[in-house]
């Protein structure tokens, strides 16, 4: 099994960016294979008549989206949305497809927990038919690291852990199982896991 992580942050220091770190070492400690996927700030702005022509770090972000089993993203809230350097990567996997049927899990790291960044990531994905199966909010981040930011706080690493192996978990599960986790995260969106079709 191998599973991508992607941080939606370009910032030194990352909230997000640390939550992923966290992530890994629970999958590593299952025998997880996990790779980072990078190459966010190569990603030039969105243009439609490229798609079928993308330039080479949108064709490298592309490939790496596809050679993962599941995806773990982790981003930031900014004035009530998810950051724009992430829709706008997002936006160039839609003629691609790199995310169909691929099991993701999201996860935003911010003041408040990052709530409005989840929504709009899981609305994203789930358009171009990516199955999220699990969803982290962490508030207030800076009071559960150390100095030198990795996460230390005990419950929201076991939130992080279970987050991250939610998406491990899927990723061996059948059609029904995986629309079951997706299910409980779309309806109150107002999404219907039907337009997945059969993921199986």
């Amino acid at each position: 099994m191998r599973i991508g992580t992607w941080s939606g942050s370009l910032g030194a220091g990352s909230a997000n960016a640390a939550a992923l770190d966290a992530a890994r070492d629970a999958l590593v400690d299952r025998g997880v294979d996990v790779v980072a996927i990078d190459g966010l700030a190569d990603i030039p702005p969105f243009r439609a008549d490229l798609v079928d022509d993308a330039p080479s770090a949108v064709a490298a972000f592309r490939a790496a989206v596809e050679s993962v089993d599941g995806l773990l993203v982790a981003a930031p809230e900014y004035a009530g949305g998810v950051a724009g350097v992430v829709k706008n990567a997002l936006d160039w996997l839609v003629g691609s497809g790199s995310l169909y049927h691929r099991v993701v899990g999201v996860l935003s790291a911010g003041t408040t927990g990052g709530t409005f960044a989840i929504e709009q990531l899981v609305r994203t994905i789930s358009w171009q038919g990516g199955l999220v199966v699990a969803t982290l909010p962490v508030a207030s981040p800076r009071t559960k690291q150390d100095d030198a930011g990795a996460f230390t706080d005990a419950g929201t690493l076991r939130a992080i852990a279970a987050w991250a192996g939610a998406v491990a978990d899927a990723v061996d599960e059948s059609a029904s199982e995986r629309l079951a986790r997706v299910a409980p995260i779309l309806t109150p969106l107002g999404i219907d896991v039907a337009r997945f079709g059969d993921v199986g």
